[in-house]
């Protein structure tokens, strides 16, 4: 069984490697192909803006009060260079929808603690830091996390809709203003410890703290916290969505009405459907049969038993040598003896005065055993 489970355990490795693989391939064949497009068109319509702009500051220098009206409504020609109204921006930048790379995620949305554990809700209260709109106190009413981009509650912008949104071009709409997380800081009222006031103070950076995970629904929540103050900022109160009941709505008694009572006598379905839910040949699976277990335990037993087998067959070289091998066990480590001792320290003095490096006097081995030893006759 232990085999089986690291057949399964390397197949589930094998999984996530390929998904990675496959999320590497579809980011540069798909996604980055995408972001490039859509940066290329924002930058030449901000390009092309300007240039309008210049063109329209110049007339207005050189004509004086003849020069073209701007703000008057103009009909676009539905060409790739039509011009927007004015007061308006294009809709590719007004409503950005491309995906981030991850990398890029996290760099917007660091100075709140990250893409992963955002510190920031639909319902705070932010200031613009950036834009046409800095300075401005709006609420966040919705956040895309996929494009680090967020709207504000009371903040909007008008565009001018393409000619196949409308079937005619030259329509104004005005739509609320999309800015990145980059751009806002939270605004929260804190109190001061020595004066006691309490006022609003702009957070520049947000740390999640006390990250818990939810087995059973699957979710994760962690706190928000101001890093060097130690103040946790609490989370903006949701409202509870309201829903109105009608006629072909299930009611509530009837659907905690308990129809299905299973017993210890009958199994809850046929034995047969469970092999049709769960693949019982598929290389992933991990729960099996007490049959299937005895059976691969049987096998394990029978390769140990020859492997146990195979060891009792020997030559007769290898029976001499396992009989020497247990004969040198029985004896044991050699002990050096002082007369052996002695003798060792004499060729080493020796062999030391020969190559010259010092001069050691030679010790006779009968007079290394000690001033106790008995005078030589």
């Amino acid at each position: 069984m232990d085999k089986i489970l690291r057949r399964v355990r390397m197949a589930e490795r094998q999984v996530v490697r390929r998904r990675k693989a496959l999320a590497k391939t579809k980011f540069i064949n798909e996604t980055k192909p995408d972001f490039t497009r859509e940066v290329e068109l924002s930058v030449q319509g901000v390009m092309k803006d300007l240039k309008d702009a210049r063109a329209a500051r110049r007339q207005a220098w050189d004509m004086g009060p003849i020069a073209p009206r701007q703000e008057v409504p103009r009909v676009a020609d539905g060409t790739p260079n039509e011009i927007a109204q004015w007061g308006t921006v294009n809709t590719s930048r007004a409503m950005s929808q491309m995906n981030l790379h991850p990398k890029l995620l996290g760099e917007r949305c660091a100075w709140a603690g990250g893409s992963q554990f955002l510190c920031l809700a639909a319902g705070d209260r932010v200031v613009v830091t950036e834009g046409s709109l800095k300075g401005t106190v709006d609420k966040v009413s919705k956040i895309a996390l996929e494009n680090g981009m967020l709207a504000l509650e009371n903040s909007s912008t008008n565009v001018t809709l393409p000619r196949w949104f409308t079937s005619q071009s030259g329509y104004v709409a005005n739509v609320p203003y999309r800015l990145p997380i980059s751009a806002v800081r939270l605004v929260h009222p804190i109190t001061d410890e020595e004066t006691g006031v309490t006022k609003d103070v702009i957070i520049k950076q947000l740390k999640p703290i006390r990250i818990i995970p939810d087995r059973p629904t699957r979710t994760v929540t962690w706190s928000r916290m101001v890093p060097g103050l130690n103040v946790t900022i609490p989370w903006p109160k949701a409202e509870k969505p309201t829903f109105e009941d009608s006629k072909c709505d299930t009611l509530r008694i009837h659907m905690e009405e308990r129809t299905f009572i299973p017993t210890l006598l009958s199994p809850p379905m046929p034995s047969e459907v469970i092999n049709e839910l769960r693949n019982q040949y598929s290389k992933f699976r991990t729960r099996h049969t007490e049959e299937y277990i005895a059976k691969k335990a049987a096998e394990e037993e029978e390769k140990r038993a020859t492997r146990e087998q195979a060891r009792e067959m020997l030559t007769p070289v290898q029976e001499f040598n396992r009989a020497q091998r247990e004969i040198r066990r029985a004896r044991g480590q050699p002990v050096l003896t002082e007369e052996m001792l002695a003798k060792i320290g004499e060729v080493m003095a020796k062999n030391l005065n020969a190559r010259g490096e010092r001069t050691v006097p030679l010790i006779p081995a009968e007079t290394a055993k000690g001033p106790d030893a008995a005078p030589s006759s």
